[in-house]
């Protein structure tokens, strides 16, 4: 991730807990809360306080921020105040005594995780430099984890200026990560928590290495000298836990991992057949289902997908929102009326009816005041739009705006005209399963879709007489 926009050069990290575990305290807590005695120490922020070990450069134009790490990552980070060679800053504290140190100087910057206990109020942490890069020193498991943030830094870094062209060497570079993971747990006499993160952290780089190569030989990703499982092991041996759930990577990382090609039943299969961890099950499962739901061919396939989809959600009981979805993306099909409950407005805040324009051929530009490619398709509608002389289509432009006033300010400075309509609530481009704008349509004189993702104006010619031709 980036931090205020400023270049990051080492990793986010995670924590750990065990499935088990995680539900007995979220059931205990749960019961404690219901009966009105929730100890105050579960939710006791702590005090956290940063030393360096110098004055100087480093340390007097260096900004710190402190962010525990939680699931989703929905912490937001708490800039820390500076007095002297020490920072201080007060956050809640982190289930499993991980953190995450952001520490921005000449606009680059360092995350370095560190581990406390939750024992007491106050957590503190000692930092050296290994030249311009700060890394704890204060116990073992902090040195481990700094340890583990220089090395996949430095293999990162190595990876791009070597840009290694034989499959041994790449072999060798790519598994270079948990080689480094084993040696620094062998090495640090780390905590649990600290060891299995390095762990999940080292097989996290592994895999990001790997996903990076094309970009760094300039190949395509089937065109690669080695395959992933020839590099790591099978995800399911080393990923099945609450702290790699907490990875952002990890739902895409299993789904790749999942049988390519293969049905939505096969992949669900596959998931719940070698996973025990919930939090990975769910997340991962989310990935594979929304893939699913965007890429489907609606308009081929629509019965076999509902089957398919119904089967895999009744045998696992799985959430019921992927299969309404899936039907209500049904109106992605050549024939289908336009979406209904969908609110439509003029400028004037008056409520528009699409069956009003019943009688003609609608082509509708679903944009948005923010989107630079749409405004730059508004010229060409505008001309598109005078030039036609077929009097059975109309032009219809549909905003996603959530701001009224910045749509309305948009339309000023490029001067539309014609049929201007609102989407009030957002659920026109849901509706139609639109994953991006300008997206444009064409609906026919009943109001049925006659195009589903229609030529856009700059097309020129090819629209036009595509128009013209339509009676």
């Amino acid at each position: 991730k980036k931090f205020g926009g400023i270049k990051e050069i080492s990793y986010i990290c995670s924590r750990k807990t065990t499935c088990m575990v995680k539900s007995s305290v979220r059931l205990l807590i749960s019961l404690i809360m219901a009966f009105g005695f929730a100890d105050a120490a579960l939710a006791q922020a702590k005090n956290v306080v940063v030393s360096f070990d110098r004055q100087g450069e480093g340390v007097d134009d260096a900004q710190l921020y402190v962010q525990p790490m939680t699931v989703g990552g929905d912490v937001k980070a708490v800039e820390m105040s500076r007095d002297g060679q020490k920072f201080t800053a007060t956050v809640e504290p982190s289930p499993d005594g991980l953190y995450n140190l952001v520490y921005i100087c000449n606009r680059l910057q360092t995350i370095v995780p560190f581990y406390a206990d939750g024992s007491g109020d106050s957590l503190n942490l000692g930092l050296t430099f290994d030249g311009t890069i700060p890394m704890a020193k204060d116990n073992t498991d902090n040195e481990a984890l700094s340890a583990m943030g220089m090395y996949v830094a430095s293999a990162d870094r190595m990876l791009w200026e070597k840009r290694p062209s034989s499959k041994e060497m790449i072999a060798s570079m790519i598994k270079g990560y948990k080689h480094a993971a084993d040696s620094i747990k062998s090495i640090y006499d780390c905590n649990e928590v600290v060891t299995q993160y390095i762990n999940i952290w080292g097989y996290t780089a592994t895999y990001n290495a790997f996903v990076s190569l094309p970009n760094i030989l300039g190949v395509r990703p089937d065109s690669l000298p080695l395959k992933a499982h020839e590099v790591m092991e099978r995800p399911y041996k080393v990923i099945d836990s609450p702290m790699a759930a907490l990875f952002p990577i990890t739902p895409t990382l299993i789904a790749n991992f999942l049988p390519r090609g293969a049905s939505l039943e096969a992949s669900i299969d596959s998931l719940y057949g070698n996973y025990r961890c919930r939090d990975i099950i769910n997340k991962v499962g989310a990935n594979v289902m929304e893939k699913y739901l965007s890429r489907f061919d609606y308009q081929n396939n629509y019965d076999r997908g509902l089957a398919e989809l119904t089967a895999v959600t009744e045998k696992y009981n799985l959430d019921r929102k992927y299969l309404n979805t899936f039907v209500a993306n049904r109106s992605t099909i050549k024939g289908s009326p336009f979406p209904a409950d969908v609110v439509l407005k003029d400028k004037d805040g008056k409520r528009m009816d699409f069956s009003q324009l019943r009688g003609k051929y609608v082509y509708i530009d679903l944009w948005a005041s923010w989107c630079v490619p749409c405004c730059r398709e508004v010229p060409h509608l505008q001309k598109l739009e005078k030039e036609l002389e077929n009097k059975d289509v109309v032009f219809l432009s549909i905003s996603i705006d959530q701001k009224v006033e910045a749509w309305k300010k948009k339309m000023a400075d490029l001067q539309v005209h014609g049929n201007q309509w609102h989407d009030s609530e957002g659920t026109l481009g849901k509706a139609l399963n639109v994953k991006g704008i300008p997206f444009f349509l064409i609906y026919d004189k009943e109001g049925k879709l006659y195009m589903y993702n229609a030529p856009r104006p700059s097309m020129g010619l090819a629209l036009k007489e595509l128009l013209e031709g339509l009676k």
